[in-house]
């Protein structure tokens, strides 16, 4: 049999002895998106027959992948690599043409909510609002991290978690970002995202854009877990050059001491709001559905 090779698609091939000298960084993520790729999307098609035959082949790249992470000796802590280890189990069953016991496929399937669970999706997407104006009050790192981990929990495109995020809290390091309004009193979260990870997968020359995406997810996810924690926060977004201001994500980039990998995206910021506001309307939905003229 020929050599297993992983290939992100349209990504470059890795052999075992490339994938020897990897980042870990990036090795992790392309264990992530061989997993996805090769064993969690081709998956359930398989599953759904009646009858299943061995599948010779079957996830053989993310199996490559991981049999070099292991022979490297790195940890298997983390639930991103606990999600592996599972599809690497049952890829290797599904080779042999067993049908794999998944419990959870039932229990992930979607439910309504409940008339109660609704009200307060509807509180949270409709409560949450912008606010530009905190008190003094310290907001502490247990509500920051609860921030994050909201951020973490948003949808990435090819299961990559490439976003990063950066605390600011004190005057100076807040001094380093560009902001049109006052954020002294405000945390602010810079969001990130590493660029090798997507050109590790060939990720950067088929879906660019998918990083920004990324990163835009986590702060809405971030934003909404503020409002429900009773914080205040708002969206930040000028990080690029435009006719009135420099190109402030580099600023940042340069003043903070990132390395050329770590692209800035956006930040938002949150604090104890000092004042309520008027929340702004959205137009009809009809005027936003676009139908095709006849």
């Amino acid at each position: 049999m020929a050599e297993i090779e992983a290939i992100p698609s349209p990504g470059k091939k890795y052999r075992k002895e490339s994938l020897m000298d990897l980042d870990p960084v990036l090795l992790r993520a392309l264990l992530r998106e061989r997993v996805h790729h090769n064993i969690e999307v081709p998956l359930y098609p398989v599953l759904l027959r009646q009858q299943l035959k061995p599948i010779p082949n079957f996830g053989l790249q993310a199996q490559l992948v991981f049999n070099v992470w292991r022979e490297r000796g790195l940890s298997e802590e983390g639930t991103d690599l606990e999600w592996v280890k599972r599809y690497i189990d049952i890829a290797a069953r599904v080779r042999k043409g067993e049908r794999p016991d998944i419990p959870e496929l039932e229990a992930s399937l979607p439910k309504p909510f409940t008339a109660s669970e609704m009200d307060v999706v509807r509180k949270l997407i409709w409560g949450r609002c912008s606010i530009r104006d905190w008190t003094d009050e310290p907001v502490p790192d247990s509500l920051i991290d609860q921030i994050m981990e909201a951020g973490r929990a948003a949808p990435v495109g090819c299961n990559l978690d490439a976003v990063r995020f950066i605390v600011l809290r004190t005057s100076g390091e807040k001094s380093m970002i560009w902001s049109d309004i006052s954020i002294d009193n405000a945390v602010i979260i810079v969001i990130c995202f590493d660029n090798r990870i997507s050109a590790t997968v060939g990720q950067d020359r088929m879906v660019p854009q998918n990083l920004g995406y990324d990163a835009a997810a986590a702060a809405d996810h971030m934003l909404l877990m503020a409002h429900a924690l009773g914080l205040g926060g708002v969206w930040l977004s000028k990080t690029v050059k435009s006719d009135h201001t420099e190109d402030t994500g580099r600023k940042f980039k340069e003043l903070y001491g990132l390395p050329d990998h770590i692209d800035v995206a956006l930040h938002i910021a949150v604090g104890w709001p000092a004042s309520g506001i008027i929340k702004s309307k959205r137009v009809p939905l009809s005027e936003m559905i676009i139908t095709k003229k006849t």
